[in-house]
């Protein structure tokens, strides 16, 4: 049975959320900013879980919580990426057409719960798509962006549950990343949003001082 020190990676998700939701507030990505505050309660739960020694009594409503709520979460975070695309966010229609996107997949989720892990990869594999499609100034650029986003795939496909690292160390491995995760995320889009402003600031033509 997991031990108390199952918390403590719990609480580098929490802090990071916390970070993350403050951070991606003030610069007004208030979806992305809801989606890692879904997160961090989800992990505030297993840190009460594992903490006050409830392991058996919460393991239910953590694995819920955690499943449902990291779909939705998920799906908040990618509508996020696309609102910040010029080609989505251009007319009334794209916008409401990702409102009704997360709206329906937040339905789902909480009504089919066998649906919340395609629901997650769905949403994350369209998060890694915009993330390659922010502006850079090299292929490269791009495609880091999106790998970042791709650390949470790769963490689930072969760190979480593994059988090669042993129930413990993957726990603890998984829950870091995630973690770090959530900080990749307020990187990238204020790697975006630093990025159009130094677009805007070039389009402006330079003053030159006549004598």
């Amino acid at each position: 049975m997991p031990g108390p020190h199952y918390a403590i990676s719990e609480a580098f998700i929490v802090l990071a959320a916390i970070w993350s939701t403050i951070f991606l507030s003030r610069t007004g990505h208030r979806l992305a900013a809801l989606g890692c505050a879904i997160f961090g309660c989800a992990a505030a739960i297993g840190v009460y879980r594992f903490g006050a020694g409830e392991i058996s009594e919460l393991a239910g409503f953590h694995k819920d919580f955690s499943q449902i709520g990291g779909s939705i979460a998920m799906a908040l975070i990618s509508a996020q990426f696309l609102l910040a695309e010029p080609l989505v966010n251009r007319t009334a229609v794209g916008r409401w057409a990702i409102w009704a996107a997360v709206i329906v997949s937040a339905m789902f989720a909480c009504a089919v719960p066998t649906l919340t892990t395609p629901l997650f990869i769905i949403w994350l594999s369209v998060a890694i798509i915009a993330a390659a499609l922010i502006p850079a100034s090299t292929i490269a650029g791009r495609l880091s962006l999106a790998a970042l986003v791709s650390v949470f795939l790769i963490n689930l496909l072969l760190i979480r549950q593994s059988p090669q690292l042993g129930p413990d160390l993957s726990w603890h491995l998984f829950h870091i990343l995630v973690a770090l995760w959530l900080l990749a995320i307020v990187y990238i889009f204020e790697y975006r949003r630093s990025d159009g402003e130094a677009a805007i600031q070039d389009d402006i033509p330079a003053v030159t001082k006549c004598d």
